[in-house]
């Protein structure tokens, strides 16, 4: 009886925190360069109750963990025209400043120039290339080896400010969604290879444009029936199992 109602336990906290999940996918299916997350089920087992022995009264379900798995599968571009609009097609990421030296990453969206004259993302975070763009600076071009130039005031040519290069991991499932189109490395994380896009195993770079979310509405929503009919037979599982053992503890005071 106690192993019935540890494995459902065990199955009710991982089709909760796959529920979880997907409720997370369907609410940003149109988010910029949003990566499909989901949970993975043996990190669930790892982190399940210890299993009850015939001397340990059961204490129910503990707090799982959740620890989520990113899908870093490529995603539809849509062209936008503005120039500061970017895409990554194939493996890699942009590197962005988050504070007290550290470092997130990125799948790029739309840039702009913040107060100070850096390229930056849509939020804020500053692009770790340390691109300026000088005042009255006009025409912004991302080429697709990365190179940033514009036409700069006294200038007859274009100026190139800067170079975007792209960060691959070995083990990109190392990776940990922040939120808001950034990851960050995990402590069990490879080194990051940074590199001029299309080289390296790097992707590539496409100005004007942005890549949609991987998130596919009907995948999810199928996704989403069935985890409610498993969570269903779990609990019933875990009543079938309460009855009994209602039923085994009457017959011994019988």
């Amino acid at each position: 009886m106690f192993d019935a109602i540890y494995i459902s336990a065990v199955g009710l906290q991982a089709q909760k925190e796959q529920l979880d999940a997907a409720a997370n996918n369907l609410s940003n299916a149109n988010t910029t360069a949003y990566k499909r997350q989901r949970v993975d089920f043996s990190a669930v087992l790892d982190r399940a109750p210890a299993r009850p022995s015939a001397d340990m009264a059961p204490s129910g379900a503990q707090t799982v963990a959740r620890k989520l798995r990113v899908d870093l599968a490529q995603s539809d571009l849509h062209t936008t025209g503005r120039a500061l609009d970017l895409a990554i097609v194939g493996a890699g990421f942009v590197e962005v400043d988050v504070g007290q030296g550290a470092s997130a990453y990125s799948r790029a969206g739309s840039l702009q120039v913040n107060a100070d004259g850096m390229l930056a993302l849509a939020d804020g975070h500053v692009l770790k290339a340390d691109i300026r763009v000088p005042r009255g600076a006009s025409a912004i071009e991302i080429r697709p080896d990365g190179t940033v130039v514009a036409r700069v005031p006294g200038e007859s040519m274009a100026s190139v400010l800067g170079q975007v290069d792209l960060v691959t991991f070995a083990n990109p499932e190392s990776l940990e969604y922040q939120g808001d189109g950034l990851f960050m490395a995990r402590a069990n994380a490879s080194e990051p290879v940074r590199s001029r896009p299309t080289e390296d195993g790097a992707g590539k770079l496409v100005a004007g444009s942005l890549e949609a979310s991987n998130v596919r509405m009907v995948d999810e929503m199928v996704s989403l029936l069935l985890m409610q009919r498993v969570y269903e037979l779990n609990a019933k599982v875990v009543q079938a199992a309460d009855e009994m053992t209602g039923m085994t503890n009457n017959l011994r005071h019988a």
